[in-house]
């Protein structure tokens, strides 16, 4: 196993850390400061492997091992059921993830979609989104005239099923782009 020994303070968003021998990817991070001398940071992890959610807290400084990740170029190509399949641009091979396995990205996901792979010991064990993607709206309620001018919202359904808010000027068939982090539209 490659490990990398990091500070509380270097562990981001993302990052994938070995804690009691299992990798974990940090999802949220927090740094508490406690009068004078004492300081905590706390990160919210999901387990890679089993999926469930943990929460750990570690005195301001203290060292951890952060998990060496390749990351590959990929393209999303179907889903079969439950089953999403990804192709390596490099090498041509087939991944096929369980919905469960990326159940947070599922709404984003649309054929022929640049992803990022991040493997570790050859297994992929996270897929990393574009930061915005341009979808077609496939339905939404009419906009009412008058409104057009109006900083407002509507819910919208995009190509991928998955519903966000637009702007009320917008219309079946418009193109959106999504923020895959915050999932809003822009």
């Amino acid at each position: 196993m490659i490990m990398v020994k990091i500070t509380t303070s270097e562990v981001k968003k993302g990052s994938i850390l070995l804690i009691e021998g299992k990798l974990f990817k940090v999802f949220d991070t927090a740094h508490m400061h406690m009068g004078r001398w004492w300081a905590s940071d706390t990160f919210k992890v999901k387990d890679v492997v089993t999926g469930k959610s943990n929460v750990f807290t570690y005195n301001a400084g203290t060292m951890l091992e952060q998990a060496e990740v390749s990351t590959q170029n990929a393209v999303f190509l179907y889903s079969a059921g439950s089953v999403y399949s990804f192709m390596e641009n490099d090498t041509g091979e087939i991944y096929d993830l369980e919905k469960d396995n990326i159940d947070d990205i599922v709404g984003y996901l649309k054929e022929n979609l640049d992803v990022y792979l991040q493997m570790y010991k050859w297994e992929v064990i996270n897929v990393i989104l574009p930061s915005t993607i341009s979808y077609k709206i496939i339905s939404t309620v009419p906009g009412i005239k008058g409104n057009r001018a109006q900083a407002g919202t509507k819910p919208a359904t995009i190509e991928t099923g998955l519903e966000v808010q637009v702007p009320l000027y917008k219309e079946a068939g418009d193109e959106v782009t999504v923020n895959t982090l915050t999932g809003t539209v822009n």
